[in-house]
C-alpha cells in the first residue's frame, strides 16, 4: 500500500522525519511538499526593532520647601533637620541625641531623599511627612514626622 503524497505533506512541518517515511513506502522527496522558506537568523535579527534607549531620568527639583527644624513623629519621637549651607543637598539631623550629616541623593520622585552611607541612616521627605530609616537592619526608625508648630507671641 502506497501513502499518497497527500499524507507527506507535513514534510515541511516534520522534515527529516516525514521524508523518511515517503522514502521508506518509495515515494521520492518530489512528492512531499516544498520546504517552507525561513529567514536567515541575519534577517530575523534585521526585522526586530531594538528597544529603545532608556530616557534619561533626570533629578526632578520638589514643588515643595523643605521641612526644616524640631519634629516630633507619630511615635513621640523626635528629630531635628537643618539644612547644611545654603542648598538643600546635605542636612544635619539629630536623632537620638547624635548628629549626622545626610547627603542628597537623587530620585526620579521629586521627593527628598538624604542617605549618610557611614551610619546607614535615610531620611525622605515628601509633602505630608518625613521618614527616617535605618538601611542596615531595613527598619523603620521614625515615621509621621512633621514640625513642631510654635506659637508666635506677639510683642507687648
Amino acid at each position: 500500500m502506497n501513502p499518497s503524497p497527500s499524507l507527506c505533506r507535513p514534510a515541511r512541518l516534520l522534515g527529516p522525519a516525514c521524508i523518511g517515511l515517503c522514502a521508506a513506502f518509495g515515494l521520492s522527496a518530489a512528492h512531499a511538499a516544498p520546504p517552507v522558506a525561513t529567514k536567515a537568523p541575519a534577517a530575523i535579527a534585521a526585522t526586530v526593532t531594538p528597544p529603545s534607549p532608556p530616557v534619561p531620568v533626570g533629578d526632578p527639583l520638589p514643588s515643595y520647601k523643605m521641612k526644616e527644624g524640631r519634629m516630633i513623629c507619630g511615635d513621640r519621637l523626635r528629630m531635628d533637620v537643618h539644612v547644611e549651607g545654603r542648598n538643600d543637598h546635605a542636612i544635619d539631623l539629630t536623632w537620638k541625641g547624635r548628629h549626622y550629616l545626610l547627603l542628597r541623593k537623587p530620585t526620579t520622585t521629586g521627593a527628598y531623599h538624604f542617605d549618610d552611607q557611614k551610619a546607614g541612616l535615610v531620611m525622605i521627605q515628601i509633602p505630608a511627612k518625613s521618614m527616617l530609616f535605618d538601611k542596615k537592619d531595613m527598619m523603620r526608625l521614625a515615621d509621621d514626622c512633621n514640625p513642631i508648630a510654635t506659637k508666635v507671641v506677639a510683642a507687648q
